[in-house]
């Protein structure tokens, strides 16, 4: 071959070779970013879901912790939310393996704890159901500290939450979901 055909190809795959590898590494890290940022908008979406449903047993839970709900009434209310719940839970199982991981666990940590704060109301009010002597007083003290713990869940959902949401969208544009919940 002469020098008038191998120069124009070698100067081709000279700049063919860089332009090929800058578009490949653009089309893997673009597709890491976009997978990134769409864990996070998950994350945030099950964290809106969840503080929505959170804050709605507290109000049931406030009422019956208060006397001014039935024990039975109350009942469903709370099964309800248990279940969304363990929904929400295997929802984030699936996003905190792809979500940074932060201190303390992540937000299925956070959410098995609002269960656990579901579990203890729930225990209370089948106490208060039954009525007996000292059984009430266990069920008063069963349904109090599972509202705190519930309030406290709901807190730590609502930080994980604006932790994923920062670390996922760092242009801030999700990030003031929770100011505009509270």
């Amino acid at each position: 071959m002469s020098s008038d055909v191998l120069l124009p190809l070698a100067a081709a795959f000279a700049l063919g070779v860089p332009i090929v590898l800058v578009l490949w590494r653009v089309f893997v890290v673009g597709g890491d970013l976009r997978r990134d940022a769409q864990f996070g908008r998950m994350a945030v979406d099950i964290v809106r879901r969840t503080d929505l449903s959170l804050d709605e047993l507290s109000v049931v839970v406030d009422d019956l912790r208060r006397h001014k709900a039935d024990a039975e009434a109350s009942e469903a209310s709370i099964r309800a939310c248990a279940e969304a719940l363990r929904r929400y839970a295997r929802e984030a199982a699936i996003v905190d393996r792809y979500v940074t991981a932060v201190e303390g666990g992540g937000l299925q940590t956070e959410i098995e704890r609002a269960e656990r704060a579901v579990e203890l109301i729930e225990h209370g009010r089948e106490l208060m159901l039954k009525g007996m002597g000292e059984g009430i007083a266990e069920a008063e003290t069963s349904i109090k500290r599972g509202y705190l713990n519930l309030l406290h869940a709901r807190d730590a959902i609502r930080a994980r939450g604006e932790a994923i949401a920062a670390a996922a969208d760092p242009a801030g544009t999700e990030a003031g979901w929770s100011q505009r919940k509270r």
